[in-house]
């Protein structure tokens, strides 16, 4: 048997064993341990869109392709390549800052704050 079935099984067998004038307050304590928990696995899903970056060797292609746009020595082949890099990034950054405003909503702070806090000041 499992661990967290042990658990769960010692759980219910102290459950039963409160008198019925706890019950309320047991309900309330567990009902925050599952809004917590829930909670969690919702701000780190938006912590890994938040900080979620291009692997090292497509972040050193872009920064190679924006150096060739910059010096105007791209070719056609790699200008599409540029502007894929491009659009995923944007669509990134979108998403970004909705997981932020999603998570100061969570969290009940300040999207601005949060935002400094989350988001690095160079490039993505």
């Amino acid at each position: 048997m499992s661990q967290a079935l042990e658990h769960r099984q010692h759980i219910h067998q102290l459950v039963d064993q409160l008198p019925s004038e706890a019950l309320e307050d047991a309900l309330q304590f567990l009902e925050g341990l599952s809004r917590r928990a829930l909670q969690a696995g919702q701000e780190l899903e938006l912590l890994s869109i938040i900080h979620r970056r291009l692997a090292s060797s497509q972040q050193e292609r872009w920064e190679s392709l924006r150096q060739k746009l910059e010096l105007e020595t791209l070719t056609e082949m790699e200008h599409q390549e540029l502007i894929t890099y491009s659009d995923l990034l944007e669509s990134w950054n979108t998403e970004r800052v909705e997981a932020v405003m999603e998570l100061a909503k969570l969290r009940q702070v300040d999207f601005k704050v949060l935002y400094q806090e989350l988001t690095p000041q160079c490039n993505p």
